[in-house]
């Protein structure tokens, strides 16, 4: 017996301790919000700098890298006008900024990226500190950290920076919509949202659909206004009369100012629409808003779906049972559960225009599907990731709610998501880094393929995702022999969109190095060449149909892995070797059964492809 009681007093002393630790960890980062956010900033850092120093740039920062390589504003809006990329100049000219500042690095490119997102946390955070204990607001932030979204706060891509940019503005527009603070302080909020708004729009055309969460919020503010008066005035004032005297004109007079920045963009977003729409990959559908929620929350959303299902189920039984029987032994619920409902609901003082806006930002995938159907015809996950900031929000709300009057609840809140953080971003590391393997394994085999083509002969390489990383990374005497073929009518036969390889044809003559040209061309200009491509790729079929023969060389790559969330190939590449029209021997052999290509047919605007594989 006294063996027993030492035990039970042994772990009695230590449920004291480990209470003591969970309260005081709880209590020192309530009373330091500041500086358990600047630790949280150093993690996110930390792991913005590993990953980005693990992936390798890939086609589309490889096209934001061109881009601002040119030099100067002035350049950039050319190259945008010419379709080499449907976005806005921002990206590019803070890409720029930085490599004259910082140097030439892939972090530098990145770093746009990086603050940007970095600035959504902080607004998230002290949009959320606003409402509940530092600790939640902290757990809150790192639940945001979780999902898909944060892949792009290390992509030199636009993405990353409107979606700081929209929770920017949605945080300056509560705080501009606040009561019992000065006309001068709210105007200064509104003037934050005006420039968070339309700096998103200057980076990404879809950031306009950020002013939806903000119109809506303050239509429901305005709503609320008008009742409140007409109480006020006992009925007085009629309907309309009383929803005129609470529109807050500033703040709709901000919103247009703040899409404005499109005017100036419309000859860009004519260009970009005319040359990607036709055949994108991206086409708009409700496939594409409702995969924006797995692809973006990413599997995260299951457990915050979960969270709302047992709000709902202990709001209904909170006010529907419980007040009918209490705690007592005549309710219908165990004594337990009936103990967790008299605990809940944990008071949120969050006003019913801020909780429209946030229902808004979770409904930004629908957003995106409606603007995109009405004009652009292009629409992907990525492009309305501040849905994630929505379920980040809703999701922390209802686990205060249930959960926040339960001891230590918030730390557990907080270490379970930094943990899920930490797994999610040691597994995309990892898979980031079997990629760049990967890509050298391929690099490594190139001198073993070369020796079935003649000295210097080409490297054909007609997968985009492939061709401009391949040609960045490889060494100089070898990227100066890739060429990029293109037959635009193939391409869109065999694959079914053709939009990166528009890209890369209108910044052929201006933006890049590397040979782009018409398939034609290339077979009337080279003899024996190298292709490196992946199984079934266009060209292998284009070549075949027309009786130009290749052969697989038989060399492992090992690049199974080169794929991924941003892949560097389509499919697994492997080495084949063709001929072009000055194979005297091929010419001779084959006699007239090859089928000649003709280098306006391989133009965008070129006949199509029949259906038995020729030009019509």
């Amino acid at each position: 017996m006294s063996t027993l009681g030492s035990a039970d007093a042994g772990l009695q002393r230590q449920s004291v301790v480990l209470r003591k630790i969970w309260t005081g960890i709880e209590d020192w980062m309530n009373c330091r919000p500041g500086l358990t956010f600047a630790l949280l900033s150093l993690l996110y850092f930390f792991a913005v700098f590993m990953l980005s120093s693990t992936k390798l740039l890939w086609l589309d920062e490889m096209i934001t890298l061109h881009i601002a390589n040119l030099g100067s504003v002035a350049a950039i809006w050319r190259a945008l006008a010419e379709g080499a990329d449907p976005n806005p100049p921002i990206t590019y000219i803070m890409v720029l900024c930085g490599r004259g500042l910082l140097g030439d690095h892939e972090l530098v490119y990145r770093l746009p990226a990086a603050l940007g997102y970095w600035i959504g946390l902080l607004s998230l955070y002290l949009y959320l500190k606003r409402i509940l204990p530092p600790v939640w607001a902290l757990a809150g932030t790192v639940l945001s950290m979780t999902m898909a979204a944060f892949d792009y706060s290390y992509e030199s891509r636009s993405y990353g920076i409107f979606y700081g940019l929209t929770m920017l503005a949605f945080f300056c527009w509560t705080r501009a919509a606040r009561f019992g603070q000065g006309s001068g302080v709210r105007y200064l909020w509104l003037i934050g949202m005006v420039i968070a708004l339309a700096a998103g729009v200057s980076t990404n055309y879809f950031a306009v659909l950020a002013i939806l969460p903000i119109a809506a919020g303050e239509l429901a503010l305005t709503m609320h206004r008008a009742k409140q008066t007409q109480d006020s005035l006992e009925k007085r004032l009629t309907g309309g009369t009383a929803i005129v005297r609470s529109i807050n004109s500033p703040v709709w007079l901000g919103l247009a100012v703040a899409a404005s920045p499109l005017l100036a963009y419309r000859p860009l977003i004519a260009r970009s629409i005319a040359l990607f729409a036709p055949h994108a990959w991206n086409k708009v559908s409700l496939d594409q808003a409702c995969d924006s929620y797995t692809e973006m929350v990413e599997i995260v959303l299951y457990p915050i779906l979960a969270l709302f299902a047992i709000g709902i189920l202990v709001h209904f039984l909170s006010r529907r049972v419980e007040p009918q029987y209490g705690t007592s032994r005549q309710s219908p619920l165990p004594r337990r559960l009936s103990a967790f409902i008299a605990r809940v609901p944990c008071r949120i003082e969050l006003p019913i225009h801020e909780a429209v806006g946030v229902f808004f930002l979770m409904l930004y995938p629908f957003l995106g599907y409606a603007l995109a159907s009405m004009r652009g015809g292009m629409l992907s996950p990525r492009f309305v990731i501040p849905v994630c900031f929505g379920f980040a929000i809703a999701g922390t709300l209802v686990a205060f709610r249930l959960f926040g009057n339960l001891r230590y609840a918030g730390v557990v809140f907080l270490c379970f998501v930094l943990a899920w953080f930490i797994s999610r971003e040691s597994v995309i590391g990892y898979w980031y880094r079997q990629q760049r393997q990967c890509f050298y394994n391929l690099l490594d085999r190139l001198p073993e393929a070369e020796q079935a083509a003649p000295q210097g002969a080409p490297i054909v390489i007609p997968d985009p995702l492939l061709a401009l990383t391949f040609e960045h990374y490889a060494p100089p005497q070898v990227a100066a022999r890739v060429v990029f073929p293109v037959d635009f009518p193939a391409i869109r036969y065999f694959r079914g969109d053709d939009s990166p390889e528009e890209n890369l044809w209108a910044g052929r003559n201006s933006l890049y190095q590397m040979r782009i040209v018409p398939l034609a061309l290339l077979q009337s200009s080279a003899s024996d060449y190298l292709i490196i491509a992946g199984d079934g790729n266009w060209l292998l079929k284009d070549l075949t149909i027309h009786h130009f023969p290749t052969t697989h060389l038989n060399i492992d790559t090992r690049t199974t892995d080169i794929g991924g969330f941003t892949p560097l190939a389509r499919g697994t590449p492997a080495f084949y070797t063709a001929s072009g029209d000055r194979d005297v021997n091929r010419a001779s052999a084959l006699g007239m059964l090859s089928v000649p290509f003709r280098a306006l047919d391989n133009l965008p605007d070129g006949v199509s492809f029949g259906p038995d594989g020729g030009h019509e």
